[in-house]
């Protein structure tokens, strides 16, 4: 039986300080107090450590064997209250509406969205608990019971009888489910959650309107599994109705027929989306009559409306976050989100001479693999010199980060130094010194020297704009300055993330660019992106040895082989310095004042949701 691990990287307590003295203030003028805690929650010590000084997310157990209740509830909803006011959110980027689920991409407009903005409901949905903890699961979602097959070999949904589609086209059953699924999962789908998916489910079946099972790939089973399928992990793919996509040609790409508590009455690409509540809806009854999300991706625009009361609720860098609260008498914090390692990927690194994952076939060369001068933190495992060559010169770029002055300058000191992709910050005990990156210009210049590269050389980095939720841009805009320093001319390529996703999938990027890490726990299996499975990856892909350590920590019972597993892997990782990690970025909304009650779900990242949680005075 596998449980999840409580030995979870850390928040130090003094980011919590520093915000919860903006919060206490709020408090003694009267205001109504945040969401954030202004202490760590306690959380079980590691088996294998003693009980650490700070403390992390709760995390939900796992509920991997026993069935889940199994009587579904009766609706939620209560008898419709009278409904106030329009609640205006904040967004970088309103995409093109479109609702087929193999042509919903990433970004910030993406499955997350239509499913946290309250379009889509969720298969599985958790209890509410305040970031950053994780909640419970709760037969609350369209899926009112589960059960793991023993053997591990499949999952049995029970699908509620009182969900329904908006637009007249009826019940929610576990045919719309399984289309919905298998459809993200198709060959050339560009979902974001489907590829994913398909690494370890086989196949969707609907057994009848009420019975849904997922037949598992034997031995690929994720442990913490149910993340990708409710509300409260790292995003999902809409359930949407078989029904319209059966009526044929492409008018279920660009038709809304949503199961969530708000029904989509306007949406204008660039520039907002208007939703009305939804009358007797079986879980959830909104307090207010609309909402209304309006794409602004420039902080000082986002600070701007938030002042004047053109929006509610924002996003705003950390940098911002005092200055911004200051400046609206009465407004608060909302922590939300698990913090962020800002990444530097150094993308074109295809390592990987077959898809161990599946089979022995060989991999064809990736289109990004280019081990030429042009591309010099690229390496060929075939030749030990150009290997050598290309560590020294990702070394040299990571040792050209001054990770204090980007924690200083961009994130007001709110933040953590970071030099590991298993997301194992320094102050935690099983942090090894050996994976500390010096900041060091002169021994930086060094390594280019013994490269090849003493004058340096030119590139190109890619900083997404417009995927805040996630990714700072001017951490990746800092970054290629400070680059500077060392004779590297970079240029900086910001391509919206939906945009530039195509080449993760594809495996032709071939530069540097900046990302997030996000783990739960130490000893969960890492190395997701790292490997040459479907789906994205980070435009790095791991030897057979190394790589295989994500498989091996899917099936290994034993929470000290998981994590001796992982240390390995951090161990290689940084000899090879395939990622450059530099500082954490927890993410905060500001909310005005207006906002009387909203609790949102924690996330893997800062994406608004849980509107029909809203109250306005």
């Amino acid at each position: 039986m596998f449980g999840i691990s409580r030995l979870l990287v850390r928040r130090p307590l003094f980011i919590l300080a520093i915000v919860a003295s903006i919060l206490i203030a709020a408090v003694a003028c009267g205001e109504e107090k945040a969401a954030t805690p202004t202490a760590a929650p306690k959380v079980a010590a590691s088996p294998t450590t003693a009980a650490q000084p700070t403390a992390a997310p709760k995390v939900a157990a796992s509920p991997t064997t026993a069935a889940q209740p199994t009587a579904a509830p009766t609706s939620t909803a209560v008898p419709v209250a009278a409904r106030k006011g329009t609640f205006i959110v904040v967004n970088d980027l309103i995409g093109p509406p479109v609702f087929r689920p193999s042509l919903i991409t990433g970004g910030a407009h993406s499955a997350f969205g239509l499913m946290d903005w309250g379009f889509y409901d969720f298969l599985l949905y958790a209890k509410y608990s305040a970031p950053p903890d994780f909640g419970e699961l709760s037969n609350a979602g369209i899926a009112t019971a589960w059960e793991v097959a023993s053997d591990r070999s499949k999952i049995t949904f029970t699908i509620r009888k009182d969900a329904k589609f908006q637009g007249g086209y009826g019940t929610v059953t576990a045919h719309d489910i399984a289309y919905s699924y298998t459809e993200s999962m198709a060959q050339g789908t560009k979902n974001t959650r489907g590829p994913g998916l398909a690494v370890w489910i086989k196949e969707w079946v609907a057994v009848d309107d009420a019975t849904l099972v997922a037949n598992l790939v034997p031995g690929k089973m994720e442990p913490t599994w149910w993340y990708a399928l409710a509300n409260h992990g790292s995003g999902s793919t809409p359930i949407v109705s078989k029904k319209l996509k059966d009526e044929g040609g492409d008018k279920d790409i660009g038709t809304f027929a949503g199961s969530g508590a708000f029904a989509i009455k306007k949406w204008t690409s660039e520039t907002e989306i208007i939703a009305d509540a939804v009358d007797k809806h079986y879980r959830a009854d909104p307090k207010i009559q609309t909402l209304k999300i309006v794409q602004i991706s420039e902080t000082n625009a986002k600070i701007a409306a938030l002042k004047t009361g053109e929006a509610h609720v924002a996003n705003i860098p950390l940098k911002f976050l005092k200055e911004t609260k200051d400046a609206i008498p009465g407004s608060r914090l909302q922590m939300l989100g698990k913090y962020q390692p800002q990444t530097i990927y150094f993308g074109g690194n295809f390592w990987a001479k077959r898809g161990y994952q599946f089979d022995d076939k060989p991999i064809d060369k990736r289109e990004g693999f280019k081990p030429d001068k042009d591309h010099p933190w690229i390496g060929n495992p075939d030749d030990a010199t150009s290997m050598e060559n290309a560590r020294k010169v990702r070394w040299a770029m990571s040792m050209a980060i001054d990770r204090d002055s980007l924690n200083r300058n961009v994130f007001r000191g709110l933040g953590v130094k970071t030099y590991t992709y298993t997301d194992i910050l320094p102050d935690n005990k099983l942090f090894k010194k050996e994976w500390e990156v010096p900041y060091d210009l002169a021994k930086a210049k060094q390594l280019l020297s013994e490269a090849g590269y003493p004058n340096g050389f030119s590139l190109t980095m890619w900083v997404s704009p417009d995927n805040t939720a996630a990714v700072d841009p001017e951490i990746g805009e800092a970054i290629a300055q400070m680059w500077q320093g060392i004779g590297l001319k970079t240029t900086v390529e910001k391509t919206a993330y939906a945009a530039r996703r195509p080449t993760l999938v594809a495996r032709s990027i071939d530069i540097p660019w900046e990302h997030h890490t996000f783990w739960l726990t130490v000893d969960e299996p890492k190395a997701t992106t790292l490997v040459p499975s479907a789906g994205f990856n980070h435009g790095i892909e791991l030897p057979e040895e190394m790589g295989m350590i994500r498989w091996k920590n899917i099936t290994e019972p034993d929470f000290n082989k998981r994590l001796e597993n992982n240390l390995k892997l951090q161990d290689y990782l940084s000899h090879w310095q395939l990622m450059a990690s530099t500082v954490t970025m927890q993410p905060y909304w500001v909310v005005r004042p207006e906002v009387v009650e909203w609790k949102p779900h924690q996330l893997a990242w800062s994406m608004f949701n849980s509107p029909e949680t809203v109250v306005l005075k």
